[in-house]
């Protein structure tokens, strides 16, 4: 019912069409937290499943905010393993400035204390001390030895004794003089150690100002932090690292590179960096669990990586370096992959499962560290087809334990007013979306057919919306062109007809093939044991109808029915059941009193690229029965339908292009008013032909002939009553056991 002119009248679309089913399942998959219930969304390309399934994320995951921000920081305790540390959302980047503003202050308040007045006299007065008791020990030694006669000097072996004056050796003995020189000697090295102790003393004494000085400056601010953070029980163990690690280090605070010299370590700082590794701290993540879609995902873009640098030949890497992945950054939250690409990195997908069954994602690496493992909570939605999804559900007894919940998109609707008012609103919504001009209600209408033949049925539309969306904004295209206000419904069809156009190349080659003779193909007069079958070709997006000239020959024999393409290896396995079931109906009706005594060798004439199906086996059929009848059949009819063993005629695909195709070929040799074409009863509502042919139809110049088995196409094809038919077959049949018993 007409209720608006244009879609600017109506109200844009807001949900998606005709996927009840899937948006049930996908509800029930968002809903389910549990590691297992992760998602595979299936369907046609074009029928909206990824669009949709963003949408569903964003409206589930909107106030969810379990994630966290996650960082790696330096391993005091061992170096070679990062540790990780999870903060509430926005508190990393904090966190970050936090240690980055203690080293910063530390330096300058550390630099500060060590040249401050107070320091060096502190410092001076422990020396002064110390130097007092070494100069006490010297006193005291070099008094002893002048009382034995030796004086005290310094040499290059340390302290030594000689005489206070010359020839002192004359006056005591050899022995005496001796034993008071080892005396002194063993009395100056008790003093050399004593004096060492001394310095050993000075040196503890000065640690320890400065360590009392560290601690001074350094405890407040630790403090600090300890507090702001006394939920986290990593960050404060890491505090407490970094304190006694910069206690121990303190001459790096406050010297001067020059004075470092060969001992400053230009990398030292670097222990104290934090490794920001996810960051949540925006606006979309700060109120909404992450939803991270990955399209190339490589193990080291789903699970991270850490990166090198090149330093003297050398490759070196630390903790700074790793680089997070898509399922970190998805991490409490929800992570999209495209099973295509995911199952083109075999180690992805192992990784994947064993990431989902040990809730925990390790940074798989061969370097020198290994990182600490982060806790996961993520569920993973894999976006493919159905094909993907039988391989993996038949092939990996790993993937129904963890994807649970398969939502699949329908690629047909029921063509219903609401549905129909839904393909308007897309239009309004996609014209409002893409500034392009509005369509007229007879366009929408026209829209609506297209999206009718796309489905194959009269009573469904199609959900392929990409395809859909060619024509809207082709048809937009088109009225500009010629400066419509709106999309009218010629607007449409150009867009339409022009859109076959850019791909109908091959079918127009083989056009002009049968206008030239170039294929043989007969539209009038009878033939025995030749028919028009009907195919469809397909040419990437594309598909076309053309007739199939099959001729059958018989003669005596025992092989039964011989089928050429699968001889040659240019059938598939589909065609030859087919040909396979012709057998079981000859052998049903003309092989109960004895054995068929016949060859029957079918041929699809100048067929060069394989045959496959079984929509053929109908017209493969009504060849054979005119071959053995030697019955003429009318050329001007084509035929396609499947049968069974009992002669029954079934569905086939494709109907609307294979009656299509047999019109426009009769067209081209001339329109008689007598062609047409036999089609299984039960398609009948798939037929959704073109106004061009439509109107043949109506007016007699071309005709649909249903039927529901083969006796009433035969008697179409032959105007023969099928008694008649099976008479004449029976007798040829007869004839041939007959010959082949004679040669016997």
């Amino acid at each position: 019912m007409q209720n608006y002119k244009n879609t600017s009248e109506i109200e844009p679309l807001n949900e998606i069409l005709g996927q009840e089913r899937a948006i049930q399942a996908m509800e029930i998959g968002l809903k389910i937290e549990n590691p297992a219930y992760n998602i595979y969304v299936s369907g046609h390309s074009g029928t909206g499943k990824t669009t949709y399934t963003l949408k569903a994320l964003e409206k589930y995951a909107k106030g969810k905010t379990k994630h966290k921000d996650w960082c790696y920081v330096y391993n005091f305790e061992h170096p070679r393993d990062p540790i990780s540390i999870g903060l509430k959302i926005g508190l990393g980047k904090v966190f970050k400035k936090d240690i980055e503003k203690l080293i910063e202050t530390l330096l300058d308040e550390l630099k500060d204390a060590f040249e401050s007045e107070d320091y060096e006299l502190g410092k001076n007065q422990l020396l002064e001390n110390y130097d007092i008791e070494k100069e006490a020990l010297l006193k005291e030694i070099k008094k002893y030895g002048e009382e034995k006669g030796f004086k005290l000097k310094n040499s290059k072996l340390g302290m030594v004794f000689v005489p206070l004056k010359e020839g002192y050796e004359d006056e005591v003995s050899d022995e005496e003089f001796y034993k008071i020189k080892r005396d002194l000697e063993h009395m100056a090295i008790q003093t050399v150690y004593k004096i060492r102790d001394i310095e050993d003393e000075a040196k503890e004494a000065i640690l320890e100002l400065e360590e009392e000085i560290g601690r001074f400056i350094i405890d407040p601010h630790i403090e600090e932090l300890s507090e702001k953070y006394k939920d986290y029980e990593k960050v404060n163990e890491y505090l407490i690292n970094i304190k006694e690690d910069i206690l121990e280090n303190l001459f790096l605070f406050y010297l001067d590179e020059d004075e470092l010299k060969d001992k400053f370590d230009k990398d030292h700082f670097l222990k104290y960096r934090v490794n920001l590794f996810v960051d949540n701290d925006d606006e979309k993540t700060k109120t909404s669990a992450p939803i991270i879609v990955e399209t190339n995902p490589s193990p080291a873009n789903l699970f991270g990586k850490i990166e090198y640098d090149y330093y003297n030949g050398n490759l070196k890497t630390d903790f700074t370096k790793i680089i997070p992945g898509a399922v970190h950054k998805a991490n409490g939250g929800y992570l999209v992959l495209y099973a295509d690409q995911l199952l083109r990195y075999g180690f992805s997908w192992d990784m994947l499962k064993r990431t989902v069954q040990s809730k925990k994602i390790i940074i798989d690496t061969n370097t020198s560290i290994n990182p600490e493992s982060i806790p996961i909570d993520i569920k993973v939605i894999l976006i493919g087809s159905n094909y993907l999804y039988n391989i993996l559900y038949s092939y990996d007894s790993d993937f129904s334990k963890y994807f649970k919940i398969f939502v699949d998109f329908d690629n047909e609707m029921v063509k219903s007013e609401d549905n129909e008012m839904g393909i308007a609103k897309f239009i309004a919504l996609q014209c409002k979306k893409n500034n392009l001009k509005h369509f007229t209600y007879d366009a929408v209408q026209e829209v609506i057919n297209f999206s009718t033949r796309l489905s194959g049925d009269i009573d469904k539309l199609s959900t392929e919306f990409n395809k859909i969306m060619e024509v809207i904004v082709e048809g937009s295209a088109y009225a500009d062109i010629k400066g419509s206000e709106y999309v009218d419904k010629e607007d449409v069809k150009t867009a339409i007809n022009e859109r076959r156009n850019r791909l109908n190349k091959i079918e127009s080659k083989l056009d002009e093939s049968i206008e030239n003779g170039f294929t043989l193909i007969e539209t009038s007069g009878s033939r025995v044991g030749v028919i028009n079958g009907l195919s469809v070709l397909s040419t990437g997006e594309y598909s076309f109808g053309r007739p199939s000239r099959i001729t059958v020959a018989t003669s005596v024999g025992g092989r039964g029915v011989i089928n050429i393409e699968r001889e040659v290896k240019m059938s598939g396995s589909i065609h030859d059941k087919g040909v396979m079931i012709l057998s079981g109906y000859l052998a049903e009706n003309f092989a109960q009193e004895a054995p068929l005594s016949m060859n029957a060798s079918i041929c699809f004439e100048q067929s060069y690229g394989g045959v496959d199906g079984d929509s053929a086996s109908g017209a493969e059929l009504y060849a054979i029965l005119s071959s053995l009848g030697g019955i003429p059949i009318k050329q001007n009819i084509a035929a396609t339908g499947s049968i069974n063993q009992k002669g029954e005629i079934q569905v086939v695909g494709g109907i609307t292009e294979k009656i299509e195709g047999f019109y426009f070929t009769c067209k081209k040799k001339g329109l008689s008013g007598d062609q047409g074409v036999i089609i299984p009863k039960n398609n009948s509502r798939n037929i959704i032909l073109s106004e061009e042919v439509q109107e043949a139809i109506n007016e007699g110049k071309f005709h649909i002939y249903t039927v529901n088995n083969v006796e009433e196409a035969m008697e179409i094809l032959t105007d023969m009553k099928f008694d008649e038919i099976k008479l004449l077959v029976k007798q040829r049949l007869d004839s041939f056991a007959k010959i082949k018993n004679e040669k016997k």
